[in-house]
């Protein structure tokens, strides 16, 4: 049984930038540079058999080439006691619009879709008992964080290994988006 995701990762210069960003977090524990990414869907674990059907249908997503790039920060939960800080989405309709295709074949093959509304976000940091005028110091002085933009050209199935020492991410299957009719 495998732990499952579906996620985009940003190319390797970007993660460096948001791996910089996230040490400045105060109280922050950043996400390590190579678990940085923008999750789709969370699967959680999952039988072989059902993980093939889940590999097979994720081939049948077509859908464009597009681009993102980071924007502004905020906390999650958004009321009360923050526990993760992220880097926002723009735009979020390329990204909706890919989760909705995901959702919609692995519906086909009994996944459920997602009830939470979708809210796209690279984490940054996770927050144990932050100093919240710190952390406000830090939201205020980032708001306008804006990246330059990315191709997302993939998607990726990811396994998820639980550790002591933290979550170990492996890529398990890689999706290629389309190519846009003037890249051809």
């Amino acid at each position: 049984m495998n732990r499952l995701f579906i996620a985009i990762s940003p190319p390797d210069d970007l993660r460096r930038d948001i791996a910089e960003l996230a040490r400045a977090v105060p109280g922050g524990r950043p996400v390590p540079i190579e678990q940085i990414h923008l999750t789709l869907k969370f699967l959680g674990d999952v039988e072989g058999g059902r993980q093939l059907d889940i590999e097979e249908a994720l081939g049948l997503v077509s859908r464009p080439r597009f681009a993102l790039s980071l924007r502004g920060v905020g906390v999650f939960p958004p009321r009360g006691m923050p526990r993760v800080v992220w880097a926002g989405i723009d735009p979020v309709e390329e990204v909706a619009a890919l989760r909705r295709d995901i959702e919609k074949v692995l519906l086909e093959v009994g996944i459920p879709r997602e009830k939470q509304k979708f809210a796209p976000h690279l984490t940054l940091a996770r927050l144990n008992a932050p100093s919240l005028g710190r952390l406000q110091s830090f939201l205020a002085g980032n708001s306008l964080l804006r990246s330059p933009s990315f191709a997302v050209e993939e998607f990726t199935l990811y396994a998820s290994k639980l550790t002591p020492r933290g979550a170990i991410h492996s890529e398990i299957a890689v999706y290629p988006l389309a190519a846009l009719p003037s890249e051809r």
